[in-house]
């Protein structure tokens, strides 16, 4: 009786005697890739066309629209009362040095980080995040 491993080379070989298989060359290589470079380039070209139509962006902006009035009619509601005991009738030079420093800093620390943000969305880091994201 024959081993395992014998029966598996005669099957390995009479599998490759009955399936002729045409050696690849360069040809191939060059048409593969004259097919990758001209779907690339199609789609480089083309334009992505936007599937949005003019009623979809006009319910959109009537969205907007109803967001905006929904937030500001809650800010009147319950904004209104809430600064109504504030005292900020405050003169800037009534406040302390300390607060006066503490102030400035984190208003300067927000704007430097703003400032910062809205450069990074031109570099090609914030290009690919818009991207993904819009």
């Amino acid at each position: 009786m024959k081993r395992k491993a014998e029966i598996e080379a005669a099957l390995e070989s009479s599998l490759r005697n009955q399936v002729k298989v045409p050696r690849l060359d360069g040809r191939f290589d060059a048409a593969v890739w004259a097919r990758i470079a001209r779907e690339e380039s199609r789609t480089a070209t083309s334009p992505i066309a936007p599937k949005a139509s003019a009623s979809t962006a006009r319910w959109l902006g009537i969205i907007n629209v109803a967001g905006l009035v929904t937030v500001a009619i809650v800010m009147w509601i319950y904004g209104a009362p809430m600064l109504a005991g504030a005292d900020s009738a405050v003169s800037w030079t009534a406040l302390s040095a300390a607060t006066q420093e503490r102030i400035v800093e984190g208003v300067s620390m927000g704007l430097a980080a703003a400032a910062l943000v809205f450069g990074m969305m031109f570099t090609p880091w914030g290009r690919r995040l818009r991207a993904e994201l819009g």
